[in-house]
């Protein structure tokens, strides 16, 4: 019975020990949950609804760094930085996924496809319907101050975004669309971190898919052009 309760207090003892040191041990990485957040209290609707279904490509990484999967930092009290990384999805799949999502959800058709675009007008191929959306991420980030009282949260979105007539292989219109958020919390958490920049990309998005003119300005035109 002794030689028992020896082994178990060693076996506590060693469980002590792993986890001091996994506790004390320095986080190098965070990861995040993001993606798009349709606004509280939205219905699909058939206002907007056309016959014609959308394209949408999926969208290029145009940010000036080595990773492009980093999407943010947090700034320890001491200076240090760490990396922030989505959990899921590649940044060019969730901004692709939330302007489906977006366009869904504001009644328009979808194609099925899902084409690789360098958004310009001589790679536009004819099977690709009739009216094309693509772009690229030109800002994507969140940045956290993780002082000791307070957590300042800061995110910056920016994505181009590109409107083409498939049958006339032209481009119809090309527009900037940004976001910006601030917060102070007493908290830091990862989920924090993925709803700030969750809900600027969100926010980012709509301006063009969810505004309920752009869009539809943009189909007549294409269809008027191909009376």
């Amino acid at each position: 019975m002794k030689h028992f309760f020896s082994l178990a207090a060693a076996a506590l003892m060693a469980l002590l020990v792993l986890t001091l040191f996994f506790s004390c041990s320095p986080i190098n990485l965070y990861t995040v949950n993001m993606g798009y957040l349709p606004p509280e209290g939205s219905a699909a609707t058939s206002a907007r609804a056309v016959s014609v279904p959308i394209t949408v490509a999926g969208f290029t990484d145009a940010r000036k760094m080595d990773d492009t999967m980093v999407i943010g930092t947090v700034v320890l009290s001491d200076g240090k930085t760490v990396p922030v990384l989505p959990k899921y999805l590649r940044p060019v799949n969730a901004v692709t996924d939330g302007i489906r999502k977006c366009l869904s959800a504001e009644g328009y058709s979808l194609s099925p496809e899902t084409p690789a675009w360098n958004l310009q007008s001589n790679t536009i191929e004819k099977q690709w319907g009739t009216v094309l959306l693509g772009g690229s991420i030109d800002r994507l980030e969140v940045v956290c101050q993780k002082d000791s009282v307070k957590k300042t949260y800061r995110t910056d979105v920016k994505l181009t975004i590109v409107f083409a007539d498939v049958k006339g292989a032209r481009i119809i219109r090309t527009m900037e669309t940004a976001a910006t958020s601030s917060l102070v919390h007493v908290r830091f958490s990862e989920e924090l971190l993925g709803q700030q920049i969750s809900e600027a990309l969100s926010k980012a998005i709509r301006q063009v898919c969810g505004d309920g003119k752009t869009i539809p300005k943009i189909l007549e035109q294409i269809a008027k052009k191909q009376e």
